[in-house]
């Protein structure tokens, strides 16, 4: 039901506000006003609208259902975590050789989503300059873990809820029976670790 929920709103918000958006956009970058003034606060309001077109399509491109049945786990990990570092300008380490395994269509989702959640704080507040990426088996579970060396934060104080989805990652792990560790420290970067129990 959520991944219903993802998707139509990720329609909305591409195919309806964001083409709204841009016929606004368009109007203001053709409008000339004639006076000085009125042409700056025109040019302020088309820039303004055209960083929300931005950020509107950065949204429904966070919500878009993930096309696990067609690319697989590991590729479509992959591919979040190449599209992140080429954004960046920095290199990315993957060992995802692990996510290759079978595991429960549900818990590849949750892995799925959590490495989405993770790089994307990666590209709105770490300011690294690598991030690591990797999968390993511990005996009958597995564990995702996504790192980078950027501005980090205090690892010992309560984030508050929501703090850079974390809230949203442990509910979706506890749900398939798996278990959120995150690491950090100012300046010193983050860790974040998605434990799941392997499919028998």
């Amino acid at each position: 039901m959520q991944e219903e929920q993802r998707l139509r709103l990720s329609r909305e918000l591409h195919d309806d506000l964001g083409q709204m958006l841009a016929s606004v956009a368009l109007e203001l970058h053709n409008v000339r006003a004639g006076t000085q003034e009125m042409d700056g606060r025109l040019e302020r309001a088309a820039m303004l609208v055209d960083q929300l077109s931005a950020k509107v399509h950065d949204a429904a491109w966070n919500l878009r259902p993930a096309d696990l049945n067609r690319l697989g786990l590991r590729a479509s990990v992959e591919d979040l975590a190449t599209m992140l570092c080429s954004q960046l300008g920095i290199p990315c380490e993957m060992d995802l050789d692990a996510l290759s395994n079978p595991l429960p269509a549900e818990t590849a989702l949750t892995l799925y989503r959590v490495a989405q959640e993770a790089l994307t704080n990666i590209g709105k507040h770490a300011q690294p300059s690598r991030v690591s990426v990797t999968a390993h088996i511990q005996g009958d579970r597995m564990r995702l873990a996504i790192e980078d060396d950027g501005r980090g934060f205090d690892g010992r104080a309560d984030p508050g809820p929501g703090h850079l989805g974390l809230a949203g990652m442990r509910e979706r792990l506890a749900l398939v029976g798996g278990e959120l560790t995150v690491e950090s420290a100012a300046m010193k970067g983050t860790t974040v670790y998605a434990d799941v129990p392997l499919a028998h």
